[in-house]
């Protein structure tokens, strides 16, 4: 009998372990259940306001338009009856966004606007955007705490209108932060009654998430009108440095045309003597003919020793063909320089045309040739300026890959800011000289040939040194550059895998210096 009773008692003890055990698997399976449902509902969640952040980028939206689309989505998915959300201004209190569904306002209002604003959320919200709330930042940080939402259920917070409980008996908000800042506050609430969704706590949780996936949003929008303003700014430097090209290109054509002309108007006004004036006239129509008339005679030995004009006929022809002489190797020297200038002229249009043919082109370039093309073009603003180009060019430099038009950009980029800084000092007694090299140099193990740009101008400032090559910094002042021009020059420099760096001292000079890696033959 006791036996029987004791295995009565093992059974109903082993029943119990076996049920505990199924009541764990049960939960288990709930809660693993319930986990998987909630990070496929955040990973909807996720990919929807990724795919709302995509269409404010692909599209002619404007970034602000992120947040109402946003705030419509949250209350859509959280199933309640009203949303609204706020911006953080840099005072730290927060500004009206947008609202949407049915909303009671966030200020005191008579009851007849309170009716219109929640039945038309485009009417609140253009009521509601700009409108400066009671609360901060801090107030809503110290209101989530660690959790990172608050919930009001039959209260609302100290900063709210005493009547909004009425309209609104449930409300969730969380604040929008990245890092430690914050960039707004969503707010959703819902009614109390039986055939409306109710929010809980639970949904706070979910709210944490939908605004920490917006944030992440908000980051990626920022970054990329960052990227997209760089890119922009980018090409608008790339396009300066080619219209620069151009405008130097046509600039010294203008000053080749310009000599050119004025060789042309002195040799017109050389031959513009009238024909009795002129000494050939002289000798053909009045001395030769008297001459022959003497010698038909038979006393042209007579009238050219003893008559009084006559011998002095010899002496007279001497000095006018020795002016005419004189004339014709001043005009001989003269249509030189003309050829000089027109060649000058084509050399330049050559290489304009060769700069357009050959831009965005890479091939196999002896920067010989870059540098002569870029002194060629400048030839003429230099010698306007007063400045002495010197040139010290390794033809022998190995060949490199590069865009050459692109490279010639740089290099008159160098020259140009080189020239400007000689021409701001404008010492008058300082004999301003630019010198360019080209040679082979190793660094780093590594053969490279190099670019150098020199100039006895005033130097650049050891505090700006390490400035220069930043995007959108410039020594010129507001209106005279974007400082653009040498942040695109390492741009276009390191493309090639290459090398700029700077050398500088005050009163002395700056030496840019430009390596570009050289290929070993296999």
């Amino acid at each position: 009998m006791d036996m029987q009773i004791f295995l009565l008692f093992l059974i109903i003890i082993l029943l119990i372990i076996i049920v505990l055990q199924r009541t764990k698997l049960v939960i288990s399976k709930r809660e693993t259940y319930g986990l998987t449902k909630n990070i496929a509902k955040e990973r909807e969640a996720t990919a929807d306001i990724l795919t709302l952040s995509k269409d404010v980028i692909t599209t002619s939206t404007k970034d602000d338009d992120f947040l109402p689309r946003f705030v419509e989505y949250a209350l859509r998915t959280l199933k309640g009856n009203g949303g609204a959300i706020l911006k953080c201004g840099s005072d730290g209190y927060f500004h009206g966004c947008a609202i949407a569904g049915t909303f009671p306002p966030l200020k005191e209002v008579t009851p007849q606007l309170e009716q219109q604003l929640m039945a038309h959320s485009k009417k609140h919200t253009e009521l509601f955007r700009g409108l400066k709330v009671k609360f901060t930042a801090l107030d809503i940080e110290d209101l989530c705490g660690e959790k990172g939402y608050a919930f009001f259920k039959n209260q609302c917070p100290i900063w709210f209108p005493p009547k909004f409980i009425k309209e609104a008996p449930r409300i969730l908000l969380s604040p929008i932060k990245i890092g430690r800042k914050t960039l707004g506050c969503v707010i959703v609430t819902s009614k109390d009654d039986f055939d409306s969704y109710k929010l809980t706590e639970e949904d706070g949780q979910y709210l944490v998430r939908l605004a920490e996936i917006a944030s992440l949003s908000l980051e990626v929008l920022k970054v990329f009108r960052e990227r997209q303003e760089y890119e922009v700014n980018l090409q608008s430097a790339r396009e300066e440095g080619m219209m620069q090209v151009s405008t130097g290109i046509i600039h010294n054509i203008g000053n080749a045309i310009t000599v050119a002309k004025l060789s042309v108007l002195e040799l017109q006004e050389k031959l513009r003597i009238k024909k009795e004036e002129r000494p050939e006239t002289l000798i053909l129509e009045e001395i030769l003919p008297k001459i022959k008339e003497n010698v038909d005679k038979g006393i042209a030995q007579q009238f050219l020793s003893s008559d009084e004009l006559g011998s002095q006929y010899i002496d007279i022809m001497k000095d006018l063909l020795t002016h005419v002489n004189v004339k014709s190797e001043e005009a001989i020297t003269q249509l030189a320089s003309l050829s000089s200038k027109l060649y000058h002229i084509s050399e330049i249009i050559e290489l304009q045309q060769r700069f357009v043919g050959e831009l965005g082109t890479e091939n196999m370039t002896n920067l010989s040739t870059v540098v002569d093309s870029s002194i060629k073009i400048f030839e003429e603003t230099f010698n306007k300026r007063g400045v002495k180009i010197k040139a010290n060019v390794d033809n022998n430099v190995p060949e490199v890959l590069i865009d050459p038009s692109m490279m010639t950009q740089v290099i008159m980029n160098l020259i140009k800011n080189a020239v400007e800084a000689m021409d701001a000092e404008g010492l008058p007694d300082k004999d301003y000289t630019l010198e360019l090299a080209l040679c082979n140099e190793t660094i780093d193990a590594r053969d490279y040939a190099v670019i150098k740009v020199k100039d006895n101008g005033p130097g650049i400032p050891q505090e700006i040194k390490d400035k220069i090559f930043t995007f959108g910094f410039s020594t010129k002042g507001k209106g005279n550059s974007r400082g653009y021009g040498l942040h695109s020059c390492k741009n276009t420099v390191e493309k090639y895998s290459g090398i700029i760096s700077i050398e500088t001292e005050a009163g002395k000079g700056s030496t840019f210096k430009i390596a570009i890696p050289v290929k070993k033959a296999a």
